[in-house]
């Protein structure tokens, strides 16, 4: 091979890698957007169309991972032991994961990523977006499609017309009969409130899709529910309030308060409704690293998850995932379980 050829192939070898590293980069993935799953108050409900999971034991368990945080190569080995090895420690019946799965432009890689983890335990898993998961190269529609390919996954884009992606419902049932639905929702990410950003609340639209789907499951038997999201309800700073001014009565919360509360400055509604509807008995969120507090106000259950990897701002000793277990009579028990950072 003649001097000059070989300096061809070096350029052209060169010229590929920055080709591949530009389109990794810089040019955004986009996944197919679905104009066609609009959602209207007047359409008949048909339950046959939610995911039902049914609870074959005494017991159901479901494991909260929140704030995964993928992006940083030197740790995505240690945020998969931590998942595994609360996996393997509590043996949930499924798992689901409350926003912020990957951070940055690395989303376009570890998407795949936790889709290849969650899949390893071969359990139905759930998910919903934080405000920087769609923040990298690939949109919610790209990530969307990646996690509906995937054989136990539960998630759904839902419709596109109320307000954030990847609002949908998943159903427990238990010898056949209703038991409990899981309320996936999408908080969104920002908005601008006086002049400023901010983080994001649920529309006006998804208030009103979760009155007609807790309405109609109602009307099919599901008289409980539980939500999960990502940005903590406005609430959830009065809850702790009330809590602390109580003198941190243990039978109502247990947890921490470490951080301020990082909700929207406004409030559409959301709380309200789930009082006067009176199913949903609990709601999960993450996004604040180190709050952990669970707290009942107003007869709903409001709980942070623990999260569940040491990437981003953190407390070593905060870290681990919250296990929920929903017994036969339908009662249910949050326990944080902690794993070594």
């Amino acid at each position: 091979m003649s001097k000059t050829w070989k300096i061809c192939c070096v350029a052209a070898a060169i010229a590929l890698a920055f080709i591949i590293l530009v389109m990794i980069l810089f040019i955004p993935a986009k996944g197919p957007y679905d104009d066609t799953d609009c959602w209207n108050q007047f359409e008949d409900f048909d339950i046959s169309s939610l995911d039902t999971v049914e609870v074959t034991g005494e017991e159901f368990k479901i494991l909260q991972l929140t704030d995964l945080h993928y992006w940083m190569p030197h740790k995505a080995k240690a945020t998969d032991n931590v998942v595994k090895t609360l996996v393997e420690q509590n043996q949930p019946d499924m798992i689901v994961i409350t926003g912020d799965s990957v951070f940055g432009p690395a989303n376009l890689v570890y998407v795949p990523h936790i889709i290849d983890l969650m899949e390893s335990f071969e359990i139905p898993w759930a998910i919903v977006y934080g405000n920087h998961d769609s923040e990298g190269k690939a949109d919610k529609f790209w990530m969307g499609e990646k996690y509906e390919e995937a054989e136990h996954c539960l998630y759904h884009n839902g419709p596109y017309n109320i307000g954030g992606t990847g609002n949908y419902v998943v159903n427990l049932t238990k010898d056949g009969e209703p038991f409990y639905s899981l309320v996936m929702m999408d908080s969104n990410m920002y908005m601008e409130y006086d002049g400023k950003q901010e983080y994001a609340c649920f529309e006006l639209g998804q208030v009103s899709w979760y009155e007609y789907m807790i309405t109609n499951l109602q009307a099919n038997g599901y008289d409980k529910s539980m939500m999960f999201f990502h940005i903590p309800l406005v609430e959830y700073g009065v809850a702790y309030d009330e809590w602390e001014k109580g003198g941190f009565d243990e039978s109502t919360g247990f947890g921490e308060k470490r951080e301020e509360e990082c909700n929207s400055p406004c409030n559409t509604g959301m709380f309200g409704m789930i009082k006067k509807l009176g199913s949903t008995t609990h709601t999960f969120c993450g996004h604040d690293h180190v709050n952990n507090y669970s707290v009942e106000y107003d007869g709903v259950v409001l709980s942070y998850g623990l999260k569940s990897s040491s990437q981003f701002y953190h407390d070593d000793d905060m870290i681990g995932g919250t296990l929920i277990t929903i017994d036969a009579e339908r009662n249910v028990e949050i326990e944080h379980k902690y794993i070594e950072a």
